[in-house]
């Protein structure tokens, strides 16, 4: 009955747009006004009309992920994600080994194995490669797992981020290459290559400009891939010292978390100019991730650092947050914000998983970390983790116990489905 509905209405309003006339239909008082407007609204055309949005504000499940960093869609991405908080957990959390197979012999190849793992529209999470010659893809629903691609076994890469239309572009870091992966087909292509540093950049951010921008490791240079242009590009303001990761923020602007740097870098990716934060890090690998909050905040996870971290974007107040039980160096490597509202990092060289509870701050141990380490991870459908092996042999997911789901458009945002 709904298609019927339509299909007449569309008849109706092509049929009453058959002959030309010079009546302005930008007029509000002309009689095909409110009916374009409808019709347009009855098949979801956000385009403009005349200035005027149709369905301005969906809510967040209902959009595109390449809408979801859009700063005019952050209200509806702040209620889904506080909607889904609020639900709490259920089930303490737990270790899972999902298949029984060992990594090293899945991928033919000696460790350390993959860092970072990206979520992409086909509903698959995809492993990035470390060491390994292959991708390692994880079907969430089934369990079950693909290997694809043929790369050296060197670090070529560290991690990266899903962009437009399904491809993933990885960061180059002992490679001059720009490699992207095109989840649609699986095929591996090289969009350019540059002069760069040795271990240049660690891991990528998309941007609302269509830019990919490069987070940079021993690199000086921000470099992006601009997927509109099809080009590769640089920021004319250079940096000092080493990133880790980079956050995204509903200002278009990416922060870079400082892991050998002292100093937190600010690109605003709407004129590509750099500010530099205040604050003074303490260097020597001291931050490893770092996530957006619905309140606004990055939370900064880490490395050999003691303490927690977060950044109040709206008053640019660095707080402390936290101290990280019986710590020690390498600890984690990575983060990842799961619907119960709790950020969990991913353990490299500390023994237990732990869990940060963005509401209150507490910092509880969970469970003893399997012989290994691991290095990144992606959210499933069900709130559950999926575990990059850096060096553990096992294929392992963290249940997280949350009673809220975050939907698809929020597992594949810019703001939080990259490393």
């Amino acid at each position: 009955m709904y298609h019927f509905f339509i299909s007449l209405l569309a008849f109706v309003f092509f049929i009453s747009c058959s002959t030309p006339k010079s009546e302005n239909l930008c007029d509000t008082e002309n009689s095909k006004f409110i009916s374009n407007l409808l019709f347009r609204f009855l098949i979801k055309d956000k385009s403009d009309q005349c200035g005027y949005k149709v369905n301005s504000n969906p809510p967040a499940c209902e959009l595109n992920y390449e809408e979801t960093h859009l700063d005019v869609n952050w209200p509806a991405i702040q209620k889904e994600m506080e909607s889904q908080f609020l639900l709490g957990s259920g089930a303490s959390e737990s270790l899972i080994q999902y298949r029984p197979e060992s990594i090293g012999a899945v991928i033919s190849s000696s460790f350390p194995a993959f860092q970072g793992a990206l979520n992409a529209p086909n509903g698959n999470v995809y492993i990035v490669p470390y060491y390994s010659p292959k991708i390692l893809e994880v079907n969430p629903i089934s369990k079950s797992y693909s290997i694809m691609g043929s790369f050296s076994e060197s670090v070529e890469r560290i991690g990266g981020a899903l962009g437009p239309a399904g491809i993933l572009y990885f960061a180059p870091h002992l490679v001059a290459d720009f490699y992207a992966f095109n989840t649609n087909n699986n095929s591996i292509s090289i969009l350019g290559n540059e002069s760069l540093a040795t271990a240049a950049y660690n891991g990528a951010i998309y941007a609302p400009n269509g830019k990919i921008y490069y987070v940079p490791s021993s690199e000086t240079i921000i470099r992006y891939y601009d997927t509109n242009t099809k080009t590769i590009g640089q920021v004319t303001t250079p940096t000092s010292g080493g990133f880790s990761t980079g956050v995204l923020t509903p200002q278009g602007k990416i922060y870079f978390i400082p892991l050998t740097s002292t100093r937190m870098y600010i690109l605003d990716t709407k004129d590509d100019s750099v500010t530099i934060h205040p604050y003074v890090y303490p260097g020597g690998s001291a931050y490893i991730s770092g996530i957006l909050t619905p309140n606004e905040r990055i939370y900064m996870i880490p490395h050999s650092a003691t303490q927690v971290l977060y950044l109040d974007i709206s008053s640019n107040e660095i707080v402390l947050a936290g101290n990280i039980p019986s710590p020690g160096s390498s600890m984690f490597n990575g983060a990842v914000l799961a619907p119960n509202g709790k950020i969990y990092p991913i353990p490299e060289d500390y023994p237990n998983f732990i869990s940060f509870d963005t509401k209150d701050h507490t910092i509880s141990t969970l469970f003893p970390k399997p012989t290994g380490s691991y290095r990144g991870g992606a959210l499933g459908p069900e709130g559950e983790i999926y575990l990059a092996p850096h060096t553990t042999d096992r294929f392992d997911l963290i249940q997280t116990g949350s009673l809220g789901r975050f939907c698809q458009s929020l597992r594949l945002s810019p703001y939080w489905n990259k490393l």
